[in-house]
């Protein structure tokens, strides 16, 4: 976590940022330029010294309330320190530009503004580079000796990252102009171009040490290490339990599946997928792999999967709930088993429905669509229409379609959001079609 060097390394940061696009951006015709971090009152240039210069300051901090309320009260009631409450902030920065010569500031202003849009997020890497450190891109002895400790900072190591949007410094007002007179009359300094930003979010944490209590050692009478279970990735095993992953292929309903991540296994194991409970067969899964099987009857559409980990009471009874993984989301792609035309087709248009059979059922609370596409070399335009409305759960859908070009199409069924797969041909997409030509 960092601590209170962060603001400091975060205007660090920004001035390298701006100094390297600059320099890369090669803007020779400016001539020389400066990027320096100073108050307002202190980067207006005079008339008998102009200076090409761009400015980044931060001239206010803010405390964040989302962070700020993460953790429990530093002291408890009897004055004990119980915890280390973040010290979250939101800085607030003015970026200015000067110049010796007409639309010199212009131009320095909108290459810092293109830099700071095109980096929206501090990366860890690109903040230990700024800040350097030894065995780094920049080891810290080429920083002045004045700014070396700023290393020490540890922003990088944050869990939160550090964010940059525009910002405007007057919310109540429609032109934001009184907030920015406001501003620059506060440094007694001449209105110069300028952009704000609010770089969000700084976590500084305390080194004092705090009074914690002892881990749980039991549960319900059972006394044992939580292992944290944890899923990283779902993948297609075409060829069934304990083979090669499709990375690429989707799933559908009836697939072998290969549950990836960490501390998957323990003495009782199993998956819930969704409402559904899939059993473990213990030679198909290991603490970094657990190979499962999709139900045939699955509903399409976006799901969840989770790993429990079980126990039986010492007393004995069925076996309980001790801990589960995180809920992996997974999209179930539709399987569409054939379909079904009806209607008729006037003055080169087709007016009638489309019945499309899944070979697993769909939910009447589920949204399903036809997706239509032309077939390569056609003139035709893609649509796509949603179905009816069902009043149970079954494996048709229809949809109606009124005045669309009588021609052959790709046809995909769309449930809860995930399309069915194409069959892929030497000339691209070939199946399955539907002729609205009849």
């Amino acid at each position: 976590m960092s601590n209170a060097l962060a603001i400091a390394s975060v205007t660090t940061v920004l001035k390298d940022l701006l100094n390297d696009g600059l320099v890369n951006a090669n803007i020779d015709a400016v001539g020389q330029f400066t990027v320096t971090a100073l108050p307002l009152d202190q980067v207006v240039s005079t008339d008998d010294d102009p200076v090409n210069r761009l400015n980044i300051y931060m001239w206010h901090a803010t405390r964040n309330p989302g962070w700020a309320n993460m953790r429990l009260p530093a002291r408890n009631a009897a004055g004990a320190r119980t915890d280390s409450p973040f010290l979250a902030l939101d800085l607030h920065y003015i970026l200015t530009a000067t110049g010796a010569d007409e639309l010199n500031a212009e131009i320095l202003l909108g290459y810092g503004m293109q830099l700071l849009h095109e980096t929206p997020v501090l990366t860890r890497e690109a903040i230990r580079t700024a800040l350097g450190g030894a065995g780094g891109p920049v080891d810290a002895a080429l920083l002045p000796p004045a700014r070396q400790f700023i290393v020490a900072s540890d922003l990088a190591d944050q869990f939160e990252q550090i964010r940059i949007t525009p910002s405007v410094p007057d919310t109540d007002s429609d032109l934001q102009l009184e907030g920015i007179s406001n501003l620059w009359s506060a440094f007694s300094a001449p209105l110069r171009p300028s952009a704000l930003y609010d770089v969000t979010c700084v976590l500084i944490e305390s080194a004092t040490p705090v009074r914690s209590a002892l881990p749980v050692l039991t549960l319900g009478g059972r006394t044992a290490q939580l292992r944290s279970p944890t899923l990283a990735r779902a993948s297609r095993l075409p060829n069934g339990p304990g083979t090669a992953r499709d990375l690429m292929a989707g799933l559908e309903p009836g697939d072998w599946v290969a549950l990836e991540g960490t501390a998957l296994t323990a003495a009782l194991t199993r998956v819930r997928l969704g409402d559904r409970v899939l059993n473990v067969v213990p030679a198909n899964a290991s603490n970094a792999r657990i190979d499962v099987q999709l139900p045939a009857d699955i509903r399409a559409g976006l799901t969840a999967i989770q790993v429990e980990h079980l126990f039986t009471p010492e007393g004995g009874g069925a076996a309980r709930l001790w801990e589960m993984s995180n809920a992996l989301p997974i999209v179930i792609t539709p399987q569409l088993a054939n379909v079904a035309v009806n209607g008729a087709v006037a003055g080169g248009r087709f007016t009638g429905d489309v019945t499309a059979t899944l070979a697993h059922p769909v939910g009447a609370d589920q949204v399903a669509a036809l997706l239509f596409n032309p077939l390569p070399g056609s003139a035709q335009d893609a649509f796509s229409v949603r179905c009816r409305a069902r009043a149970a759960d079954g494996t048709q859908v229809v949809a109606d379609l009124a005045g669309v070009a009588a021609d052959s199409y790709l046809i995909r069924v769309e449930i809860g959001g995930a399309p069915s797969a194409l069959s892929m041909g030497p000339a691209g997409f070939d199946g399955p079609v539907v002729d609205l030509n009849p």
